[in-house]
């Protein structure tokens, strides 16, 4: 499948590595310790990182994450639920900021959010779990709120929440990491 970005840049990355060692460490050493296995497996902070990836628009997040996942065992079509509770939040972001309610779109986007938070091949409680991580990584402190407590209604603890936040967090991170590659590639030119 044609991509849009080159995906084999090691290269780049050795190069960066090297002219500032000390916070290269120090990412290696924060990601390893966010996806250690915990309150959460690491099957579902992988799918957790592919959902986040996708708020964050890292391609390279992406496509490192989704492997990772693919290997801790989850399905493609528990991915796309992940990815779909994204769209749902990215759309909330929207529709709170908007008069939305008042101008007669707002039942399209209740059902639309209500239908990707539903339980399918990922449980409620998880999808709203990841829609809260994805809440904190796309900033919008209403969403965080709603779904964390929805969350915590279906029985997710606070250290899941915890380590849900972590990953949003490494991701958010690992973005700008990734993306180092194109000050390199603007800088070469």
């Amino acid at each position: 499948m044609a991509s849009y970005y080159e995906k084999n840049k090691e290269h780049g990355m050795k190069y960066l590595r090297e002219l500032v060692p000390e916070p290269f460490k120090a990412f290696a050493q924060f990601d390893r310790k966010v996806f250690k296995p915990g309150a959460l497996t690491k099957k579902e902070k992988e799918i957790l990182a592919v959902a986040i990836a996708h708020a964050t628009k890292c391609p390279y997040c992406i496509d490192v994450h989704t492997k990772k996942a693919k290997r801790a065992g989850a399905s493609l079509e528990e991915l796309v639920e992940a990815v779909f509770v994204v769209s749902a939040m990215e759309a909330g972001v929207a529709a709170n900021s908007n008069e939305m309610r008042d101008n007669g779109f707002s039942q399209g986007y209740t059902d639309f959010s209500h239908s990707v938070l539903e339980a399918g091949h990922l449980s409620r409680a998880y999808k709203e779990l990841i829609a809260a991580a994805v809440a904190f990584a796309i900033q919008c402190p209403g969403l965080a709120d709603r779904h964390m407590k929805n969350a915590m209604e279906l029985g997710i603890t606070n250290e899941q929440l915890d380590e849900a936040i972590s990953v949003a967090s490494a991701l958010k991170a690992g973005s700008a990491y990734a993306h180092l590659l194109q000050v390199l590639d603007s800088y070469m030119e």
